[in-house]
């Protein structure tokens, strides 16, 4: 509903590594180029990330991958601890491959209990699937649910209700 309100546009900002804020990330920078100070920039991630999006990154921010840690400035890590935790991307339309349609409506979410998907208002009703109000794309993320929210029925189901 969002993505289509905005006409597809709109900003998006991501922390690559949530279990750290700007001032922790910063911090564990530091102590990387103190501990490491010979190691190129590009040799490994020094957060858990994969290496290949580590190296996006530093090269986004227009530092060498082949910089020792020792000649990153402050700014230069200022620059990755942002790209990092913060960074923004422009999110400019649907994808090419397909025209995306967005499925949404259904039974209220406030009405179910999610650990069994069990109705709230009328038990013994389980739902699942497309009949819950879940906005998603069509494809992958509507598939997803439907298996997750039929596991989730099925399983309380087979066991007697003993999540509940």
């Amino acid at each position: 509903r969002v993505l289509c309100n905005h006409h597809y546009t709109l900003p998006l900002q991501i922390n690559w590594t949530p279990t750290h804020n700007p001032e922790t990330l910063r911090q564990h920078l530091l102590t990387v180029k103190a501990e490491h100070p010979k190691r190129k920039l590009g040799t490994s991630s020094p957060i858990p990330i994969p290496k290949r999006l580590w190296q996006q990154l530093v090269t986004f921010c227009q530092l060498d991958l082949q910089t020792p840690w020792a000649e990153v400035s402050k700014k230069g890590i200022n620059r990755l601890v942002g790209e990092v935790t913060q960074g923004e991307f422009q999110i400019t339309g649907k994808g090419i491959f397909k025209e995306e349609f967005v499925t949404c409506g259904g039974v209220s979410l406030k009405e179910i209990n999610f650990k069994t998907m069990e109705s709230r208002c009328c038990p013994g009703l389980y739902f699942a699937g497309e009949v819950l109000d879940i906005d998603g794309v069509t494809g992958g993320f509507n598939f997803q649910s439907a298996w997750t929210t039929g596991w989730l029925a099925g399983q309380a189901l087979g066991q007697g209700n003993e999540l509940s």
